[in-house]
């Protein structure tokens, strides 16, 4: 359990350099600077997320869940 909460802390350190980075390139498109471009990438952020978190959910054996294979 120590492993996968210091993964997690690292995950999560390296997330703010990305983040930075693709902020900073995103600034740089003229095209995303517009309102058309920010909703669009709000768009593809929400579909992202959504996704993401239906794919967490989905894993088997959460604390409390009996896994399928068991």
């Amino acid at each position: 359990m120590k492993k996968i909460i210091w993964l997690e802390l690292v995950l999560i350190g390296a997330s703010i350099p990305i983040f930075r980075s693709v902020w900073t390139l995103l600034d740089s498109i003229p095209w995303a600077n517009t309102r058309t471009g920010l909703l669009v990438l709000l768009g593809l952020g929400i579909v992202a997320t959504v996704a993401a978190l239906r794919g967490i959910e989905a894993i088997p054996g959460k604390k409390g869940e009996q896994a399928k294979d068991e």
